[in-house]
């Protein structure tokens, strides 16, 4: 008996002496100068970004395309006396249309630009246990971080190769543990890791002028750094500052149980808007008074109405325009026939600016003259044609209403 409890014993001493060596094993290295390409996910934001990174740490130097290089940021380390940091990428605005401009922003003594890796630092982390990650055999790697009620989780898929340790998926989960809710997550997806990198990529393209941003500095720093926040806990979060520079520009006080709820739909709202933004679509978004409120919130303000009554509108007469060749995109902004954007406030009367957009439009195609017209004539007069002010209506009822009336009265004699 007490032999074969010796050899249980020693059995069970070589099981765990067997584990501890396979995870206590050494912090894994991705190099100092490295390339890779992969997709930044944001579930709450629904966003897939892809991107492409090349660093080098001895030359203090990195670059990080989105969008398949629409947007470009550099990270200059190396010039005195606290970096720099650029943002290339297309412009539109009323008078120039994708032209591709250079902004600059500088760091400081306390908050230097450095060269960015597209890894996090894996300072903290353990190894928890080995599984397959889309095939490939992994060790997973976790840090879990406690911020008051806060729990965040930081894991990370690492495999082998002959040419050192290779990330495969990176991944943040924020658990709010008084709530017991999940607050926040976003999804790193590695591919095609090389440790070879051309030192030209650094450089910035020739005859290319950078200029400060125009404006207010708050979002500059996140703009020529969109990955910090994601691949870097250990620096104080950049979207912190841009909160409080929020709650000051508009006037926002908050219960202490309603902040950090706040500031969490601001995160998830930002992020969309800056990725938005990186993929240079035809529009640009920006932060507004309402980028503290959530998704159910803002659709009440909407106000379009669905209907299925026949809106009494002409057809298109198409073949009239059968033989002419259409641009492949047409912004009206360069020609002067949009007005500045308008706010509706708490209303929910976008049917009334969507009328007055297409007058103004016209009325400028007809006559030269942009003129802003009066969302609120609508609003107050168009009730007998079916809207219901800011209770929500449709375009085509208003439009009606025009017509019958004769017309609509600018802003500046009747009021905005």
């Amino acid at each position: 008996m007490g032999t074969s409890w010796c050899w249980f014993g020693a059995a069970l001493l070589s099981c765990f002496a067997g584990l501890e060596s396979k995870f206590l094993t050494k912090v894994p290295s991705f190099g100092d100068i490295y390339h890779v390409a992969g997709i930044l996910s944001l579930p709450y934001a629904e966003i897939e970004e892809p991107f492409e990174a090349w660093y080098n740490l001895s030359g203090r130097v990195s670059r990080i395309e989105f969008y398949h290089g629409q947007v470009v940021t550099l990270q200059h380390g190396f010039v005195k006396p606290a970096g720099v940091g650029y943002k290339i990428s297309p412009e539109t605005t009323e008078t120039e249309i994708n032209v591709i401009k250079c902004f600059q922003a500088k760091g400081t003594v306390k908050d230097p630009i450095l060269p960015q890796s597209i890894f996090p630092s894996l300072e903290g982390f353990q190894p928890i246990k080995e599984e397959e990650y889309k095939g490939r055999l992994c060790t997973v790697w976790q840090h879990v971080v406690y911020e008051g009620k806060k729990k965040n989780t930081y894991t990370i898929w690492i495999t082998n190769s002959s040419e050192g340790s290779i990330p495969i998926h990176y991944e943040m989960k924020g658990f709010n543990t008084l709530l017991g809710s999940h607050y926040d997550k976003y999804e790193i997806d590695y591919t095609d890791l090389q440790r070879i990198v051309d030192p030209s990529i650094f450089k910035l393209p020739a005859g290319l002028t950078c200029e400060e941003f125009p404006g207010p500095g708050v979002e500059h720093r996140m703009a020529v750094n969109p990955i910090q926040d994601f691949v870097s806990p250990e620096r104080e979060d950049q979207s912190h500052h841009l909160f409080q520079h929020y709650k000051e520009k508009f006037d926002k006080d908050y219960d202490p149980d309603e902040h950090e709820f706040r500031k969490n739909i601001f995160v998830h709202n930002l992020r969309y808007i800056h990725s938005m933004n990186r993929a240079n679509l035809t529009f640009k978004m920006e932060i507004n008074h309402l980028a503290d409120r959530t998704v159910d919130e803002v659709g009440p303000m909407r106000g379009r109405q669905r209907r299925t009554k026949p809106n009494n509108g002409r057809p298109f007469p198409a073949e009239h325009y059968e033989s002419v060749l259409l641009p492949a995109s047409m912004d009206w902004r360069l020609y002067g026939a949009v007005t500045p954007v308008k706010d509706q406030a708490v209303c929910g009367s976008c049917w009334s600016f969507g009328t007055t957009g297409a007058v103004e439009g016209a009325l400028f195609l007809k006559t030269g003259n942009l003129i802003s017209l009066s969302q609120q004539m609508l609003i107050d007069c168009s009730w007998g044609f079916g809207n219901n002010a800011c209770d929500g209506g449709e375009e085509w009822r208003a439009d009606e209403w025009v017509v019958e009336n004769g017309g609509i009265f600018p802003a500046e004699a009747y009021g905005p």
